[in-house]
């Protein structure tokens, strides 16, 4: 016997898409919110009939997705956990939600500009200041940018990745890299 579980944050009676979470939980939203917010969830011209839309993210990362579809004050993340904040930034990306792509770019490039770094920091220019740039997550970061486009965050976690040995980063690197990372940075 299966219960089903439903988002306490957007469960709403009047909505007219429902989502379902890779972990189980239905989120109903405003069909007309996503259209104006998003770019790739279903429009008015797709019709669910009433049926469950299955999306491949957990539950924990669809509530803090779709708080960004409403017209009200967005989150920050600032305090979002790297890992939760990795995965938002992916579907954000993937299903298009401007204003979360934005925010998360941000968060993504800021996470590892850390000013109290124990780590072997690094003097980095950013923003018109010198930061010290802690070791943590740079490539998580900037296998993001690369997958993303966000070249000015590639450069910015770039440094760190070249004591990476090349077979290594040859497995992160999209063919489009290999060449410019092999000769540049070497």
């Amino acid at each position: 016997m299966s219960t089903t579980k439903y988002s306490n944050k957007f469960y709403a009676s009047d909505a007219d898409v429902s989502f379902l979470s890779s972990d189980k939980v239905v989120f109903q939203l405003h069909r007309k919110y996503l259209e104006a917010t998003c770019g790739a969830f279903p429009s008015a011209e797709f019709e669910t009939r009433g049926e469950q839309v299955p999306l491949t993210e957990d539950a924990e990362t669809l509530e803090v997705l779709f708080q960004f579809v409403y017209p009200r004050r967005h989150p920050d993340l600032k305090s979002t956990p790297f890992e939760l904040l990795s995965r938002v930034a992916e579907a954000a990306e993937k299903y298009e939600v401007f204003a979360a792509m934005n925010v998360c770019k941000y968060r993504m490039e800021c996470v590892h500009l850390d000013l109290i770094s124990q780590c072997s920091p690094t003097l980095i220019f950013h923003g018109g200041n010198y930061r010290i740039m802690s070791p943590q997550h740079h490539k998580e970061v900037f296998i993001y940018a690369m997958k993303h486009g966000h070249k000015d965050i590639m450069a910015n976690t770039a440094p760190p990745l070249l004591d990476v040995p090349l077979d290594e980063m040859a497995k992160i690197l999209t063919p489009h890299h290999i060449v410019p990372w092999a000769s540049g940075f070497r």
